[in-house]
């Protein structure tokens, strides 16, 4: 281990990865500044090495540190998107919100709201549930989204991420 993070732009790679959790191959060479083929080459290492995970996901690859849960990187790929993290945040504050509240709040379209709250719900971020004729939808797990998002509070340029740590934060002492 050791050998590998020797080498100090391999180990800038690394602490991009440690610093910027689900952040993509293209993300961490915008953050270290080097050229995507040294880039890819040093995340391959670091990968074989062990030292960070690779996840897969559409046409993105997504690295974390390899003693992250799964439902921490599950997570941390939702969060990574600005319109589902902010849809999870909306429901994180204020459980029990109608689809239509819920795209009011968010100020985005229907259709949009409609396709990230699916995915949500697909991720397992999310839950649905009955109230008569209405759905309301609640986030499942909000006190972890607090804690990762204080954690790593500087990998999100986010006013919104910032507000909500804001809020979260006397109940995370």
């Amino acid at each position: 281990m050791n050998d590998l993070l020797g080498q100090p732009t391999r180990r800038r790679i690394y602490d991009a990865v440690c610093g910027h959790p689900g952040a993509s191959a293209r993300d961490i060479q915008r953050l270290v500044g080097l050229a995507w083929g040294e880039t890819a080459y040093h995340l391959e290492q670091l990968t074989k090495g062990n030292l960070v995970r690779r996840e897969r996901g559409g046409r993105r690859d997504y690295y974390f540190r390899p003693d992250m849960t799964w439902e921490d990187r599950k997570l941390f790929l939702t969060l990574r998107s600005e319109t589902a993290r902010r849809l999870l945040l909306l429901l994180s504050e204020s459980p029990g919100l109608t689809l239509a509240e819920l795209r009011e709040r968010a100020g985005i379209s229907l259709s949009t709201t409609s396709f990230h709250l699916r995915f949500l719900l697909a991720q397992g971020q999310v839950e649905a549930l009955r109230d008569g004729n209405l759905r309301r939808y609640k986030a499942l797990r909000p006190q972890r989204v607090a804690e990762l998002l204080k954690e790593y509070h500087d990998s999100f340029e986010d006013r919104l991420v910032d507000r909500f740590v804001r809020a979260w934060a006397p109940l995370l002492q």
